[in-house]
């Protein structure tokens, strides 16, 4: 897909090593955007590094760990080596399952540390690098952001962090807007990735049957709404969360 975005400037993606920060970073770089691919320092980039080589457009690797507000900062401010910092997509989260009356301090902390303190951590360093020129933002939040997941009750954790980004992008969208940073948050359904795969097949199965298009999305379904959202095709969108769910929130 062709969408509207600057060519030969730099994007951020977060969690881009795997999954929709995959994906995302693979399509931006098909786009001819520079890609500055900030992940785990034990992640495996060679995905990303081979896209890059496919099309000819530079790729920059970044190591560090999301909830390390010093680093992260360090790090993405060391992307404009390459190029100016423009875009960013925050995409880093893990999820997190137990009953609430058994989740430890520690466990909670994990979750919210990743999915939201990593995501505003990630977009202070964005913002810096953007500062003066302008850029978008678009941060992974979910559907479990908006409703409690059918079947997927002991979920809490989760499901706080991510309402807790889409409100995190709306405050930012609103505060940076006349700076001329956008930022907005896509609310993804049931997708097919690492994780899911992981899924016994009858549950996939069920998170299908619950979709109201009766199949779970494609990691490029994703990325698609979400390079619209940096691009100048929605240059007067701010502060807005774009649900990709299938209908499921509908119901």
């Amino acid at each position: 897909m062709t969408v509207a975005l600057e060519q030969g400037v730099v994007a951020v993606v977060t969690g881009g090593a795997r999954g929709i920060g995959l994906a995302v970073a693979q399509r931006l770089l098909g786009n001819g955007v520079k890609v500055a691919c900030l992940d785990r320092p034990d992640a495996d980039y060679s995905a990303v590094q081979s896209a890059a080589s496919s099309y000819g457009v530079e790729c920059a690797i970044l190591r560090a760990d999301v909830r390390d507000q010093t680093a992260v900062r360090q790090v993405v401010l060391t992307a404009t080596e390459i190029g100016p910092v423009r875009y960013a997509v925050n995409c880093a989260g893990i999820d997190g399952l137990a009953p609430s009356d058994q989740v430890t301090g520690a466990e909670w902390k994990r979750v919210v540390d990743v999915d939201l303190d990593g995501v505003f951590f990630a977009c202070q360093a964005e913002h810096e690098a953007m500062r003066g020129a302008g850029g978008s933002i678009v941060n992974i939040a979910s559907m479990s952001g908006h409703i409690v997941n059918r079947g997927v009750d002991p979920h809490v954790a989760y499901g706080a962090a991510k309402a807790g980004v889409i409100h995190l992008s709306k405050g930012l969208g609103v505060e940076w807007a006349r700076e001329g940073v956008r930022v907005n948050s896509v609310s993804p359904g049931y997708v097919h990735t690492e994780l899911t795969a992981h899924n016994a097949p009858e549950v996939n199965a069920t998170f299908a049957r619950q979709t109201p298009m009766g199949r779970m999305a494609q990691v490029d379904e994703i990325a698609d709404p979400v390079l619209f959202l940096l691009g100048t095709g929605a240059a007067f969108i701010t502060a807005t969360d774009l649900r990709v769910d299938g209908g499921f929130t509908a119901w």
